[in-house]
């Protein structure tokens, strides 16, 4: 159970520690440092700049919970949700792609049975 009385700080340590790299790096991607997130600094607000990047280069952090410390109902975080994936924009783009790539061959594929299905017509439409 999320503790709702931790720090935004402190919950961006979480995201930090749920990552595949350092906890260094991850701070280094959020254009801040480690020091930020110690001692007196750990007290201190977090910054705009920091928040979007998080939210930018770590799109699956759920965004409610990152800012209120409370898991809202339909959020899909890895942080709140361990061993669950989520699609990126990306993937999802993909998907999509090749689902278009798909439905224009059948299209094409479509087009030269019609033309196929007119030439038998027409033949059909000579023999009478």
């Amino acid at each position: 159970m999320v503790n709702k009385f931790t720090s935004i700080k402190e919950r961006v340590i979480e995201v930090a520690e749920s990552q595949s790299g350092s906890k260094e790096q991850f701070f280094r991607n959020i254009g801040m440092t480690s020091a930020s997130f110690r001692g007196k600094a750990k007290d201190s607000p977090l910054n705009s700049n920091a928040i979007a990047n998080i939210i930018t280069k770590y799109p699956k952090v759920d965004l409610y919970w990152l800012l209120t410390g409370e898991k809202e109902e339909t959020s899909t975080s890895i942080v709140n949700e361990p061993g669950v994936e989520y699609k990126t924009a990306q993937d999802i783009c993909k998907e999509k792609d090749e689902i278009i790539k798909m439905l224009k061959s059948q299209i094409k594929d479509l087009k030269a049975d019609k033309e196929d299905l007119k030439k038998l017509l027409g033949l059909t439409r000579g023999k009478k």
